[in-house]
């Protein structure tokens, strides 16, 4: 049976395991080997939107839908499947406000980037998926922006807060078609006009259809960025 992680989770001393409590002797780690190998880690999927593709045997595998119609960026790094406990922690990230999971959720992925073996070739900048102004003040915070912090400290990678602009406030996408998701996110960013970067990663919590992911990566394009990735915590199986 599925428990509900407890909402004091991320209180424990920092030398304790963030899901299970249990001590840990490496101080630098937020959980313990054990946990950390029972997440539903997402593995071999398709290299545009990481969606699972069986019997995948080589990393440049693309799935049918990105092969009919390719994004307009380069590759997607997703750590996770979008199932416990990792769903659980996404939501109190950002619906109670536990920051300390950001920090977590940062932690790993800039882990599993290093375990890709391109630490030469990482973008030169991280741009947090943007709120809308609106919800940025109902929230308080931005979930991407904390993951993203996090992550490009340990990369040492620029992270470019004030880049990208929601300039849309589109409503919740959770329930429509791709084509109504995409009719309500064009014009939905601006970029900064000083923007000089070539490469960049973007970070998000979860990737559902990557329609938001799509309509930024085109405005970097006109911006005159050359290569993009998205760098994701999970991924639903919804295409």
């Amino acid at each position: 049976m599925k428990h509900s992680l407890p909402t004091n989770l991320f209180r424990l001393l920092p030398n304790h395991c963030s899901l299970c409590g249990e001590k840990i002797v490496n101080t630098n780690k937020s959980l313990c080997q054990a946990c950390q190998e029972q997440l539903p880690w997402l593995g071999q999927g398709c290299l545009y939107c990481s969606i699972p593709i069986s019997d995948v045997q080589t990393r440049a595998a693309i799935c049918g839908h990105c092969q009919l119609s390719p994004p307009p960026f380069q590759h997607s790094y997703c750590l996770f499947r979008y199932g416990y406990p990792v769903d659980q922690l996404i939501s109190q990230l950002k619906f109670n406000q536990q920051l300390a999971i950001g920090k977590l959720l940062g932690q790993l992925m800039a882990e599993f980037i290093c375990a890709q073996n391109r630490l030469e070739a990482l973008p030169e900048a991280i741009i947090p998926m943007p709120l809308h102004q609106r919800r940025l003040r109902q929230r308080g915070f931005n979930q991407a922006y904390e993951i993203a912090a996090i992550c490009a400290k340990k990369l040492n990678i620029p992270l470019l807060h004030g880049a990208c602009h929601r300039v849309k406030d589109t409503p919740p996408q959770l329930g429509l078609d791709a084509k109504t998701r995409r009719r309500n996110l064009r014009n939905a960013f601006r970029i900064d006009e000083t923007f000089e970067c070539r490469s960049v990663a973007i970070v998000d919590d979860v990737m559902t259809t990557g329609s938001s992911m799509r309509e930024m990566s085109r405005e970097l394009l006109q911006a005159g960025v050359e290569y993009i990735e998205l760098w994701c915590i999970a991924r639903t199986t919804i295409e």
